[in-house]
């Protein structure tokens, strides 16, 4: 009798199993249509658009590359309450139309892109509703005169991440707030809590030994404020930094005004700069070396191995123009070929039929002021033919207008050391080389001359490309003993390569 009752549960159990597996593949008619249509969008287009729908009080998560059943929902309710089909597909007309929605807040949030004065991450703070700043032993504190919302900043470089969560849950427990939720992850946490008209939003990331995040407070009762919605798209910002394959996240200002930044008070306003969708080669000078002819027909570069096969990695604009592309061989020139591009990351992926003495190893969670080296071919028809080693440090987390694809090193670079490595004291990857503020352009619109403001992509965005691509790539870490320069030096050459545009 016994072993009947458990062959009956064990077919039960066996049909409830198939019958999730099938009601999980289940989707809404469009979905398929839906998807492929977000696909299609570019990664700008998809953070905007879940930017907008967050605002516009849809979309409670941050942005991201993936689309969903989540995002699906959140489009298609967007749609029906505003007396559209929900198909799930946005269209042009109806992105205008979300943004018509989202911009007010925009307006009335007013968020700009501020940096921790001790570690240079940069969070979105909602200046927009007057907050007043002023600087805290940990970092910084924003509070509304108004009483509607306070928002602290800090970074505690002794307390653990762990810690950190154990003394925010006591505290707020102790304060007789109700935990909504609690989130803890490897890397990070998040707690939700309220306590009568109060809402706190807490999340903190491991940096370095130490731990670095914020604490949002709000007046839920204020329906205007939107409190649920700024809590997100704070959060979105830090995950943004924080994240190594997080996506960039535009400023959210209104879509036809202009990118606004600035530094901590009372620090002057940096000179205006271009959207962070825009790479800062478009800013900066970052041509490989050319001749003195006004209509070259070749040019150079530099690359690094990836892979055992003979992939290499370098900028997109080191190849752009090319008829043909080869790269320095240990007896002559090797042809190479394209095998991807990714201009919107000034990326790109070239192969040789070469078995390489090396590949890089890559390396994310880089900190502001760490040392780096570069490693590249510049100015090869004046310079050293074997190759330019340089120092330099990390000298900012994010690139022109807050780009947080790039890092600023203070690394010295020339025309031609595009597209090379950028090393940390263990000899890992942590960035590729790409541009250097132009300096006569500079001078003429500022009055003042930069001194080594260059910029690298970060490992980490040279990651995603890589996987999209299918490389199959290293990874490496830091090392409690720094390497010698010269040791670095020698690792470099033996994974870079020169690259000649023909």
């Amino acid at each position: 009798m016994m072993l009947q009752m458990w062959r009956v549960l064990l077919g039960w159990l066996m049909l409830l199993a198939f019958a999730g597996g099938a009601w999980a593949d289940v989707r809404p008619p469009g979905y398929s249509d839906a998807a492929q249509a977000f696909a299609a969008l570019s990664l700008d287009q998809r953070v905007r658009l879940q930017t907008s729908l967050n605002a516009a009080g849809f979309w409670p998560a941050v942005p991201n590359s993936v689309f969903g059943l989540r995002l699906y929902t959140a489009i298609t309710q967007f749609q029906s309450s505003n007396g559209l089909p929900p198909t799930g597909i946005v269209t042009p007309d109806q992105q205008q139309r979300l943004d018509s929605i989202a911009n007010p807040l925009f307006g009335q949030w007013g968020f700009r892109s501020i940096a921790h004065p001790d570690v240079g991450v940069h969070l979105w703070v909602p200046m927009g509703l007057g907050l007043v700043a002023q600087r805290t032993p940990d970092g910084l504190r924003y509070e509304d005169p108004r009483g509607r919302v306070v928002l602290d900043y800090g970074y505690f470089p002794s307390t653990s991440l762990e810690s950190s969560l154990s003394a925010w849950l006591n505290v707020l427990r102790s304060g007789g707030d109700q935990i909504g939720y609690s989130v803890a992850k490897r890397d990070f946490f998040v707690i939700t809590a309220e306590n009568g008209n109060k809402s706190s939003y807490i999340r903190f990331h491991r940096y370095g030994a130490g731990s670095l995040g914020f604490m949002f407070l709000f007046d839920n009762t204020n329906m205007e404020l939107h409190g649920d919605r700024l809590e997100t798209l704070i959060s979105a910002s830090f995950w943004s930094q924080m994240t190594p394959r997080a996506p960039f996240i535009p400023l959210p200002v209104p879509y036809s005004g202009a990118l606004q930044t600035t530094s901590l008070p009372p620090a002057p306003l940096p000179p205006p700069a271009s959207s962070p969708s825009t790479p800062p080669q478009e800013q900066a000078s970052a041509s490989p070396s050319k001749p003195a002819d006004s209509q070259p027909s070749e040019f150079s570069g530099t690359a690094f191995f990836v892979d055992a096969t003979g992939q290499l990695l370098t900028n997109a604009h080191v190849i752009e123009k090319c008829t043909s592309i080869t790269i320095a061989g240990p007896n002559g020139p090797l042809p190479v070929r394209v095998i991807a591009r990714d201009k919107a990351n000034d990326l790109a992926l070239i192969k040789a039929d070469y078995t390489p003495p090396r590949v890089a190893q890559f390396r994310t969670g880089v900190r502001l002021g760490e040392a780096v080296e570069a490693f590249g071919y510049p100015l090869s028809d004046i310079l050293s033919s074997s190759g330019n080693f340089t120092l330099g440090n990390i000298t900012a987390l994010t690139g022109l207008g807050d780009d947080t694809r790039y890092f600023q090193v203070s690394t010295p670079v020339q025309p031609g050391n595009s597209g090379g490595p950028l090393l940390d004291a263990s000899g890992n990857l942590v960035g590729v080389v790409s541009a250097k503020l132009n300096a006569l352009k500079t001078m003429v619109a500022n009055g003042d001359i930069p001194q080594n403001v260059n910029f690298a992509i970060k490992a980490s965005v040279a990651e995603n490309f890589l996987e999209s691509n299918g490389v199959q790539y290293k990874s490496g870490t830091l090392s409690a003993t720094p390497m010698l320069p010269a040791d670095i030096a020698d690792q470099a050459r033996a994974e870079s390569a020169y690259v000649r545009c023909h």
